[in-house]
């Protein structure tokens, strides 16, 4: 009876372990990747001020401004942290503006959800209900979007043009702050 050639059995380990490699690195860019990117932001945004379930409403961006990667100085910003372990959320938005505007969720790998601009909404105004897989039962009111979210946690940010005269930044920050994010069995405070 003869040896097994080690030439040949060396090559096959190492051609095992070249792949293994690759799958774990093509995992890691493909799974752990966005999630720890989205974890790390939520946790800056948290370190701005931002708490779950409310409104944020993030200053004008300048030279220092880097809680999320290449903030656009044209750009205000107003989000909010979901956490839905709890129950569903309800964000609201309706700035009556002539400029753009647009909301999105994104999920807490990254994943955008959903998205809604001024052209879409054409002066309506913006009502949603994120619910988590443990809530989807719960009913959802008349006249509410649903977004179903895979998982309990994620971000909706909201964005305002400010590319318009100096004169009418009061009213775009004004406009902005219509945007509210609350626990869904919380009281209505807004439009």
């Amino acid at each position: 009876m003869s040896r097994p050639d080690r030439r040949r059995w060396s090559w096959r380990t190492h051609l095992a372990l070249a792949l293994l490699v690759l799958v774990l690195v093509h995992w890691a860019g493909i799974w752990v990747a966005p999630r720890l990117i989205m974890f790390m932001a939520m946790r800056r945004i948290e370190a701005a001020g931002a708490t779950s379930n409310q409104a944020f409403h993030a200053p004008a961006v300048d030279a220092r401004s880097r809680t999320i990667v290449m903030p656009s100085p044209d750009m205000l910003y107003s989000l909010c942290l979901l956490d839905l372990s709890r129950g569903p959320v309800r964000v609201r938005a309706q700035p009556r503006l002539d400029s753009y505007w647009s909301v999105a969720v994104y999920e807490a790998n990254s994943d955008n959800l959903f998205v809604r601009n001024d052209r879409q909404l054409q002066g309506r105004g913006l009502d949603l209900w994120l619910s988590a897989p443990a809530h989807r039962a719960l009913p959802v009111p008349d006249g509410v979007t649903p977004v179903s979210m895979p998982s309990a946690r994620g971000i909706v940010l909201l964005r305002v043009l400010t590319a318009v005269p100096e004169a009418q930044r009061a009213l775009l920050e004004r406009e902005r702050r219509s945007f509210q994010c609350q626990p869904a069995d919380a009281p209505s405070s807004g439009p």
